[in-house]
This record gives C-alpha cells, structure tokens and sequence, in this order.
C-alpha cells in the first residue's frame, strides 16, 4: 500500500481517488476544498508520501509542480497533451494519462479502460505498478505520441458529443429527444468498431448528392453551423 496524495478535485482527480483507495492511502488537496475530507493545497507538504498526482488543468500542471520540492517521492500528472518535461523540477516523475472522458455522474469501469504512462528514468516499474491499481490495460509511451493520442480522442469523444449536441438541437425542435435517434448512434459506434470508420462512412457527402446536401444546408438557419457543416461535409469528401 502506498501513500499517494492528489492534488486536484475535478473529474479525474475524484475519479482517480475513488479506484486508488481501494489499494492506497489517498489524501485529496485543492485550492478551493469543497468536502470536509478535502485538504487546502496551502497545507500540501510532499514529504512522506510515495506518489503525488497533480491532476489540475493542464496550463496550471507547471506552476503547481514548481510550487513544492522533494526528493524521493514520485510526481506524476495526468494529462494527454502536457509533456513529462512539465515535471522537470523533480527528478522522480511520470506521467499517467487515462484514456477516457470523466463525469463525476457517471461511473467508470476502469477495466476496460486504456492507460498511457511515461516515467523518468528508472521509475518505469514504479509507475506501471501504480497505473496497474487503476486498470489492467497500461501501454508506455513518449509525450509526442500521446498528444497526438489525446488529438484522436478529442475528435473521437469531444467533438463527436458537441455534434450530438447540435443533433439533440435539430431534434428538440420536431418535439423529438436525442433518445429518439440512440439506435442510430449506437449501430454507428458499433459498425465503426467492427469495420474501422474508415470502412463505415455513410450519409449524402460521401455519395456526392448534391441536392440533399443543399436541401440541409438550407434548412440550417446559424451561420456558424452552415459553417460547420460545409467544414465537415468538406472534409468527409475529401479523406474518404
């Protein structure tokens, strides 16, 4: 069992701790402590703990691991686009990126989930050990390929729910629920899954029908959506 402390309560922080408790002894610490088990990052001292995981944003990651020193204990942080060169203030540090979108309402089942770890020299079995008490399914790799990592999963999760939003949006003014269409959205993931997207592209841009495709545009009445739509339609026709 190791002591591990948090600094950080957001999704991933919260759900960090709720799957690291159950191995380690968990301490939380954030800037603004909400819950009484929470500590004011004022108070952190990273003596005596084995890891400290700094699960901020990811434009504060630098300052915070600036903000203390140490000299044993491991510093990791979370993030799929900052680099491990973030943690250059302490000579122990790694890097565990979950690959998975976090809510606090929605539960994680954390063994099927991807982990991506980086680890300073001679921390690589450290830090496995710990990314093996939050899931089985760890793969190592550098800071280049995971931004490029996290780019994917930004279009694949990100940008795929705002355009479920727009979808729920359409809907809502037919007096229909994004519920309505979850068949649709379902057998697309899953044919995506068995065919790979490349393979699975369906709709009026890729069978090139020009009158459809004018006929939505028209019916989209936010120029920044018309905007989108050309975009997407653009690029569904050139890359397929």
């Amino acid at each position: 069992m190791s002591k591990i402390a948090i600094i950080g309560y957001g999704n991933v922080g919260f759900h960090f701790a709720k799957v690291l408790s159950h191995d380690h002894h968990v301490s939380i610490y954030s800037r603004n402590p909400v819950e009484e088990e929470i500590n004011a990052l004022d108070s952190f001292k990273a003596d005596g703990y084995d890891f400290v995981i700094i699960s901020v944003s990811d434009d504060a990651i630098k300052k915070v691991a600036e903000s203390f020193d140490t000299s044993e204990t491991i510093v990791l942080h979370t993030s799929g686009t900052r680099p491990l060169a973030d943690l250059v203030h302490h000579a122990k540090r790694g890097v565990i990126y979950p690959l998975q979108t976090f809510s606090r309402e929605k539960e994680i089942d954390f063994n099927q989930m991807q982990a991506f770890i980086e680890a300073s020299s001679g921390m690589e079995e450290n830090i496995s050990e710990l990314a093996k008490s939050i899931t089985p399914n760890i793969r190592e790799v550098n800071s280049k390929a995971r931004a490029k990592i996290h780019l994917a999963a930004v279009f694949a999760c990100n940008f795929s729910n705002h355009m479920f939003h727009i979808a729920e949006n359409f809907l809502k003014e037919v007096d229909l629920e994004f519920q309505d269409i979850r068949s649709l959205v379902e057998e697309t993931v899953k044919k995506a899954m068995e065919l790979n997207p490349s393979q699975s592209q369906t709709g009026p841009a890729i069978r090139g029908d020009v009158s459809t495709l004018a006929l939505q545009e028209n019916l989209i009445e936010d120029d920044r959506l018309k905007e989108v739509y050309r975009v997407i339609t653009n690029s569904i026709q050139t890359h397929h």
